[in-house]
């Protein structure tokens, strides 16, 4: 074999596409690639760290403004003066909300914040428990102290004496209510039965100290007052608490004070059933049911028995009543009768009440 024949030949696969040295920008390629793909995988690995950094204030403000919060409840609650010894009377009137009532408080410099004492409230479930009534209150109490009082420590409470009230009622109404303590009902009747009928029926506040003394003068001022432009004589109040409790409806009024009246004119007899239930009253019962044998009852107060006018009022009467009897309706009628429900039938004789007797009452 000749050196020729064996001298070896370049592949022809390798001359027909000669191999391609990597060409400076295809480096520069593959580096930008993968610095891509360095630069992208980046921010998921430092993101968690980022939010962290975020929260990290938001977690470091909230207990301090937790605390702030705290201090400035606990500072609302303090008294707005402290060492004070003014004290102001503080009224509740009935049906006044609470929100009300502490936008007062804090109107009168009471308390220091509405807030913070309807936080309080709330917290300590007290919200409606505040009492209608009169307080003695300080700017030297702390809030809750307020509330306590507010809530229990009512210094006045209210009373209500209705119409054609006896004076032994209004004692037991007030000794019920909180007022004359520390004695017993009795011990104030004749006391207040001194002012029979001018022992004004109206509504009142009254100081849980005040005296027997005190809430006569209150009663008897108020007479005065709403009776100043009427007046009324003696025998015109003695008539009037006839008329408070015979008449059930308010047209009556004036009919029964007409009756009444003109049964004086002519010194017939009133037989008012009314004052037979005075004379054989009792603290049992200070309105009893009467029978004919009570007409025999020996008392002054007995219109069967004795004519003319009782020695004074049976009861406290309104205004109504008063004005009823000094301006009465002009009739002639001598008579009346008043059913179970009040209905009330009037007669000029005898002849015809006996009539609306068996008609009405039987």
């Amino acid at each position: 074999m000749s050196v020729a024949a064996c001298r070896l030949e370049k592949p022809k696969n390798l001359q027909g596409n000669p191999a391609r040295k990597k060409s400076p920008a295809s480096a520069a390629g593959f580096l930008f690639m993968t610095s891509t793909k360095k630069l992208t995988a980046a921010p998921s690995s430092k993101k968690p760290k980022e939010l962290k950094m975020k929260r990290l204030p938001v977690l470091l403000v909230l207990p301090v403004l937790l605390i702030l919060l705290l201090v400035w409840y606990r500072l609302s609650l303090l008294p707005v003066t402290a060492g004070s010894t003014e004290q102001k009377v503080f009224v509740i009137p009935k049906g006044q909300s609470t929100n009300e009532i502490l936008a007062r408080l804090e109107n009168e410099s009471l308390i220091k914040s509405t807030l913070a004492l309807k936080i309080y409230l709330k917290l300590s479930n007290e919200n409606g428990s505040l009492q209608a009534g009169s307080f003695r209150l300080s700017s030297s109490q702390a809030a809750p102290a307020i509330i306590e009082e507010l809530k229990h420590g009512t210094l006045d409470t209210w009373i209500t004496i209705p119409e054609g009230w006896r004076s032994e009622q209004i004692v037991e109404e007030l000794i019920k209510q909180g007022l004359l303590q520390n004695a017993s009902a009795s011990k104030f009747y004749q006391q207040f039965r001194q002012f029979e009928g001018q022992l004004f029926p109206d509504t009142y506040l009254f100081a849980k100290d005040s005296n027997p003394d005190q809430i006569i003068t209150r009663l008897t001022n108020n007479f005065s007052q709403k009776t100043a432009d009427l007046n009324p004589p003696a025998a015109d109040l003695i008539l009037a608490s006839l008329v408070e409790r015979e008449a059930k409806h308010e047209a009556d009024r004036p009919k029964i004070a007409a009756v009444l009246k003109n049964r004086l004119k002519i010194g017939m007899a009133l037989q008012v059933d009314a004052t037979l239930q005075y004379a054989k009253a009792s603290p049992q019962d200070w309105w009893p049911k009467i029978s004919a044998l009570d007409k025999g009852i020996k008392s002054p107060f007995n219109t069967y028995k004795y004519p003319g006018l009782p020695p004074g009022p049976i009861a406290n009467p309104g205004i109504s009543s008063i004005k009823a009897v000094l301006s009465p309706q002009k009739i002639n009628y001598l008579y009346y009768l008043s059913e179970p429900d009040g209905t009330t039938h009037y007669a000029n004789t005898l002849e015809e009440h006996n009539g609306n007797i068996r008609k009405y009452l039987y």
